[in-house]
């Protein structure tokens, strides 16, 4: 060979093993849902409701109940998503034996977990884990952190905050202060007038400042009014949701009997508001 051709060889080989390990190395982040087929989701207590949402047409794919577990036979159509709901004892005993469970029962597809429900939330008989922020940073890294090596397409959700007036700064305080965290999407809720669907955009565009560029999810959402006020509401509301591609899951409060909620009093299908959500545009 002569020296040409050897400096040649060499010259190829350098720039090979240049390119080679100048690749960008593939991080796992949540799949772009840019559809709307799977953001609609619904959060239960009582499992026996969310077969009125698996018929044809229904746009309702995925559910949570506050738990890791899902307390009943969730047909195959939904994705049941566990949370971790506080810090207590009572949930984090079987939090990693339910995540395990969760993540294998169809192991190449992506679990998703939510983080720790409205840790800013202190108010007695709210349903609010009431953290304090070193409180839910220690936690995130004993019990959710670990989780994310289970699995390649394994995803953490934020914390849930309210949108009271401390809940995104809350957020924003444990993105920053929780180092070596991986929070792979942002969780929020929101309460407020069925009139005042300019404030629930607004306040989704409050939490892309706090997001960073990770996708959101709304897990708990319910205007205050009649029915045809909150049907106006999601009327204005789902199509803006689902052509927002940061937007990635969102969950109407709740699957349950009563004024405005998705199950009607009897109990025995969708409620006027339960059928325009899951059937809505």
């Amino acid at each position: 060979m002569s020296f040409f051709r050897v400096l040649l060889f060499v010259s190829l080989a350098l720039f090979n093993f240049t390119a080679a390990t100048s690749r960008p190395i593939a991080i796992a982040r949540p799949p772009l849902e840019t559809g709307s087929v799977h953001r609609r989701g619904v959060p239960y207590n009582e499992v026996k409701y969310i077969k009125y949402f698996d018929v044809g047409g229904s746009r309702v794919t995925w559910a949570y109940n506050w738990d890791s577990r899902s307390h009943g036979d969730i047909d195959a159509w939904f994705e049941f998503v566990p949370m971790l709901h506080s810090n207590r004892a009572d949930q984090t005993g079987k939090w990693a034996e339910d995540v395990r469970a969760a993540a294998f029962a169809n192991k190449d597809a992506p679990t998703h977990l939510l983080g720790f429900n409205e840790p800013d939330n202190c108010e007695p008989g709210m349903g609010g884990a009431c953290m304090d922020l070193g409180s839910s940073i220690a936690a995130w890294k004993q019990h959710m952190e670990p989780q994310k090596s289970l699995k390649e397409k394994m995803y953490l959700g934020s914390p849930a905050v309210t949108n009271g007036p401390n809940g995104l700064a809350y957020l924003s305080s444990f993105i920053n202060a929780c180092t070596g965290c991986s929070i792979d999407f942002i969780n929020i809720h929101w309460y407020d007038e069925a009139s005042n669907a300019a404030y629930f955009k607004k306040h989704v565009e409050d939490t892309r400042k706090v997001a960073a560029g990770r996708p959101i999810w709304i897990t708990e959402f319910k205007p205050r009014g009649n029915d045809e006020q909150i049907e106006a509401f999601l009327d204005e509301v789902l199509p803006w949701l689902d052509t927002s591609s940061d937007v990635h899951r969102y969950a109407y409060f709740m699957a349950t009997t009563g004024d405005g909620f998705l199950i009607d009093n009897g109990g025995n299908s969708l409620s006027n508001v339960g059928s325009r959500y899951a059937f809505g545009a």
